[in-house]
């Protein structure tokens, strides 16, 4: 199972509380019958509080899926918004907090992008290990 967190810090103060909360939960495995044999089916089995987490987890595990061919358990926290327990929008005024912004949206699915290529490098040498 990979877990993939992205968690803010500003001014000493993390952005979310104590350990970080598991996002949804979504596995990938790839179909071995039928027509649609080498494809990734995907589906979630946990929800979360935010609908572009669940998207993205469930993406980055089906194309891991398919590059690795091992079935893939993906949990992501990784955006900010959506009312998680890492949601920094909207704070009040007097917070020593920022408010979020789309810069550090663009910052988050950098972050996606390299811990999916990250994860695929280090299961590709594992799987090699294993053959």
């Amino acid at each position: 199972m990979i877990y993939a967190d992205y968690t803010t810090t500003y001014n000493n103060h993390s952005s979310t509380q104590g350990k970080p909360s598991m996002g949804s939960l979504a596995l990938s495995t790839i179909s071995t019958i039928g027509r649609d044999k080498g494809t990734p089916a995907t589906t979630q089995l946990l929800g979360g509080s935010n609908e572009e987490d669940m998207i993205v987890g469930q993406q980055i595990s089906a194309r891991l899926a398919k590059k690795i061919g091992w079935p893939i358990f993906i949990s992501c926290s990784l955006n900010s918004s959506g009312g998680g327990s890492n949601d920094l929008r909207g704070e009040q005024e007097g917070s020593d907090l920022p408010v979020m912004s789309d810069a550090d949206d663009s910052m988050q699915h950098h972050a996606a992008a390299l811990a999916e290529k990250e994860v695929a490098r280090i299961l590709l040498h594992e799987k090699s290990i294993m053959s």
